[in-house]
């Protein structure tokens, strides 16, 4: 179901700063990569260029199927973005809104194969309690299930998640993480996860992209969280600890020492 992703060499400068600096990497079908770094890293950035709705200035982004045909952008990817602003009073179940995602223009009525299109996603979300209570009445984390259930209705090869757990309650994050983990491995997409905290990435990412302003680092989480590969990436002395079950990432100065990402926190 999933596609392989090819980030070739790509650029992007926006008001005269270099956001992203020729990155390359690729994602397997069914491979969940996680894409972390601090806040103006690039990471939105990333995806506006994977959506097509950013043109990088150098560099190409391709998708392909098994047979390493292109695959047409439009059709490959669902999204869920950082944010949605919905009214508490809109009258509109979280079935009705799933649906909205379905890949066809809004008609009057919904055909069997629609029917099953939704119930999947929303079995696939841990979300089929939720198919009848109002999108505007749900918790933050069962409104990003629903969220999640509406990019995948399409039935998508890659799905694309803009810091999906950020304010959620650290139960709320672990259970939208391991559901995106779920479908990762049972339909084989391949997904891209943006998050600031590393600890979570840990545990469910096949392999992390760590972006800073200018330089990235792409593989393992433990080869990644290294001092000295994150050291290059800040351009100074940074540290990666061990704090009981956490790693706690700081950048060491001459008489201060500063926290960059602990447990979810960027500073």
């Amino acid at each position: 179901m999933g596609c392989e992703i090819l980030v070739q060499d790509i650029s992007v400068h926006l008001g005269g700063k270099n956001i992203l600096n020729h990155i390359s990497f690729t994602v397997k079908p069914g491979e969940f990569m996680g894409i972390i770094g601090p806040n103006g890293a690039g990471k939105t950035t990333l995806f506006q260029v994977l959506l097509g709705i950013l043109e990088p200035q150098h560099g190409i982004v391709q998708f392909e199927d098994e047979n390493h045909k292109q695959v047409e952008r439009s059709s490959a990817i669902g999204y869920v973005p950082q944010s949605r602003q919905i009214d508490p009073e809109i009258p509109m179940t979280s079935w009705d809104f799933v649906s909205l995602g379905l890949p066809h223009k809004i008609r009057p009525w919904f055909t069997s194969k629609d029917h099953k299109a939704i119930e999947d996603a929303l079995r696939m979300t841990d979300a089929e309690n939720l198919s009848h209570k109002m999108i505007g009445k749900l918790s933050g984390g069962e409104r990003q299930r629903v969220y999640l259930a509406q990019a995948l209705v399409r039935n998508p090869r890659v799905l694309l998640l803009d810091e999906p757990t950020s304010n959620l309650d650290p139960g709320a994050q672990e259970k939208m993480a391991s559901v995106v983990h779920k479908i990762c491995h049972e339909t084989g997409v391949s997904v891209l996860f943006i998050s600031h905290d590393i600890n979570l990435i840990a545990r469910y990412a096949h392999r992390i992209l760590y972006l800073t302003q200018g330089h990235y680092a792409v593989g393992a989480v433990n080869e990644v969280m290294q001092s000295e590969v994150l050291s290059k990436l800040y351009g100074n002395t940074v540290e990666v600890m061990q704090k009981g079950s956490k790693l706690m990432v700081i950048s060491a100065g001459e008489d201060t020492v500063s926290p960059i990402c602990y447990h979810g926190e960027s500073q």
